[in-house]
């Protein structure tokens, strides 16, 4: 049975492979758990389940007892939550743990992946259309604006899906220091995966003159090279990806190419709309 072990008690031990589970203990989370266990654990990976929970917007009053309620029902909420895991997860030989803490989701985040030195953050994300994508989805866009370690963002239609490849979206302009690269070629290479490396040109934009850097960062892994485009990137990647089962890659750039993307109106469409599971690196 997987070992529970409160963030408060945790003690320095062996290093091992540590996974960051943000929650909200809705059936979307489960699922991203559910894929976090399938493709990135292995015997003695440890789960670090956490809830970040704070103040409503525009609410002042009575905050005291609003926080204390807050945190009550965050508490209880996920001691029933790992006891779910627990049990869907007994034979797994898995060590789960709990953080239930108060302040702004993507700086709570961040910390406690740098905290249990995380291999990755894996969190689900829940699609919704017209006034519903202001209010849904901001936590993981704000997540990936702040991002300091890869996150996995799965969609809530994912379920039962395969991965039978890594689509990855290339700029095109820069090479890939070893550092992003290798959580890609972990993922491939543990599946036995093909990688695409696909370029979206964005209206007028030129092809992709040279790929010798990223043959070369992703050797010894079968490569398929494609070119796509549309009017905004998420045109040029929705055709691309139309009815692959894949898993798709994109780099968090600082600056440049991916600001576009990454803008808070750019990344809420992504997200919320996307139909495959995503791995972003950041830069």
């Amino acid at each position: 049975k997987p070992k529970k072990k409160n963030f408060q008690n945790q003690k320095k031990k062996k290093k091992m492979k540590t996974i960051l589970l943000p929650t909200d203990f809705s059936e979307n989370s489960l699922m991203a758990a559910d894929f976090a266990v399938e493709y990135l654990c292995e015997k003695g990976t440890s789960l670090v389940l956490a809830h970040v929970y704070d103040i409503p917007r525009g609410g002042t009053s009575g905050l005291f007892y609003l926080l204390e309620e807050l945190q009550k029902q965050a508490e209880k909420n996920m001691v029933e939550f790992l006891q779910k895991l627990e049990k869907r997860y007994e034979e797994k030989e898995l060590e789960l743990k709990q953080v239930v803490l108060q302040g702004n989701f993507a700086d709570q985040c961040n910390a406690l992946a740098k905290r249990f030195e995380v291999e990755a953050i894996v969190m689900g994300t829940k699609g919704a259309s017209g006034l519903k994508e202001a209010l849904i989805g901001s936590n993981t866009v704000d997540l990936m604006r702040e991002l300091k370690y890869p996150l996995y963002v799965i969609p809530e239609n994912y379920k039962d899906k395969s991965i039978k490849e890594l689509i990855m979206s290339f700029d095109g302009k820069s090479e890939l220091p070893a550092s992003l690269v290798a959580p890609i070629t972990a993922f491939a290479n543990k599946r036995q995966l093909p990688i695409r490396l696909l370029h979206v040109r964005v209206k007028e934009e030129d092809p992709v003159q040279n790929w010798t850097s990223l043959r070369n960062a992703f050797e010894g892994i079968k490569l398929d090279i494609q070119e796509s485009w549309g009017e905004s990137l998420e045109e040029g990647l929705k055709k691309a990806t139309d009815e692959a089962e894949a898993l798709l890659v994109m780099v968090r750039r600082k600056q440049t190419f991916w600001e576009r993307f990454f803008n808070i109106s750019d990344s809420r469409k992504a997200v919320l709309h996307a139909e495959l599971p995503m791995l972003i690196v950041p830069e």
